[in-house]
């Protein structure tokens, strides 16, 4: 918002309390420049708003304007009796429709308060705040193939085509370049969407924003929403067996490799998979944290398991990761108990 003009040199009263010294005064609304306005308002459109005091006599008047804020009052001194116009600096609107007003409060001797009202009626498509779903931070599988989805409002105050474009802090983002364009065939809010695929920034651990700007009518943007993705992908290496003989009775023991991979700093759970033959099920042995740091980010980290199984069991083993959108599984790998 603006401030109202200082209109005579003199410094303002610390306090803005009924003066004791001051005149009896009454304010009357002046004009508004201009009077009303219809149209695009960004980048901003100025208003000038007047008022007229009338003092009872000689002396010092403040006055303020309703968007001027607490502490921040003008002054107008009179040598006589008298009316003097004093003049707001101009406010300016990047949005609105119908009725407005700006209201000027004086005080001398008494205090009084007049309203000047005019017309607004902006035209300017107003964008929303997006949303990715299904997550705004993300950590699970990338790739061509995982593609999400990014949505905002846009609401018209009239019939209009508006057109719009998705930008990203560090630039265009893959797969929303351009601008787009929308229809309103009457005023109302719509929704628009596009493919979002996920993929880290190259050479950073940092996140991203995204926001909608409208290209026209006028410029507006809405609000912007950060996001992370962090690529991860696990790998099952190898089993081998490390212990176990049929005929001494030795249980069979096994020892399982894999490595996690991340491509930025974070943490994130993982945990060892088996499915028995036949069993529909996944058991799952308990989630395990894992850190990724300066040192080891984005990189990669190895994990192992050692299991015993029983004679005779069959199934298959693998690793997770537990991602915002489903778990992140390594291949799997079969196991075959002898003895049975």
């Amino acid at each position: 918002m603006s401030t109202a003009a200082l209109l005579l040199a003199g410094a303002v009263p610390a306090q803005a309390d009924a003066l004791a010294d001051g005149p009896e005064i009454s304010v009357a609304p002046g004009g508004v420049e201009p009077p009303s306005y219809s149209g695009v308002c960004s980048p901003g459109v100025r208003f000038t708003t007047s008022a007229t005091i009338t003092a009872g006599g000689p002396g010092t008047v403040i006055y303020q304007w309703s968007d001027q804020g607490y502490g921040r009052w003008s002054q107008v001194v009179f040598t006589e009796a008298g009316t003097k116009t004093v003049t707001g600096e101009a406010m300016t609107h990047y949005a609105g429709v119908g009725p407005q007003s700006r209201t000027i409060t004086v005080k001398g001797a008494n205090q009084a308060q007049a309203t000047v009202s005019y017309q607004l009626s902006c035209i300017d498509p107003v964008p929303g705040k997006p949303q990715i779903q299904p997550a705004t931070d993300y950590i699970g599988r990338c790739g061509s193939d995982v593609v999400h989805t990014i949505n905002a409002q846009i609401s018209s105050p009239i019939a209009q085509t508006v057109r719009y474009r998705w930008n990203g802090f560090y630039g265009p983002l893959p797969g929303l370049e351009g601008e787009r364009e929308i229809v309103f065939t009457e005023p109302g809010t719509k929704t628009v969407s596009a493919p979002f695929q996920r993929l880290p920034l190259s050479g950073t651990n940092a996140g991203n924003t995204v926001e909608v700007q409208v290209v026209s009518p006028g410029s507006a943007k809405g609000q912007e929403v950060y996001y992370r993705t962090v690529c991860v992908k696990a790998e099952f290496t190898s089993m081998i067996t490390i212990a176990g003989n049929c005929k001494t009775g030795v249980a069979f023991k096994y020892k399982m490799d894999g490595y996690i991979e991340s491509s930025a700093i974070g943490q994130m759970s993982y945990t060892w998979a088996h499915q028995p033959l036949g069993e529909a099920e996944w058991a799952r042995d308990p989630w395990k944290p894992l850190s990724f740091v300066d040192s080891n980010s984005p990189g990669r980290q190895s994990v192992s398991k050692t299991w015993s199984a029983p004679g005779g069991e069959s199934g298959v083993w693998r690793l997770e990761i537990a991602g915002s959108d489903g778990t992140v599984v390594s291949q799997s790998r079969p196991y075959h108990v002898p003895c049975g």
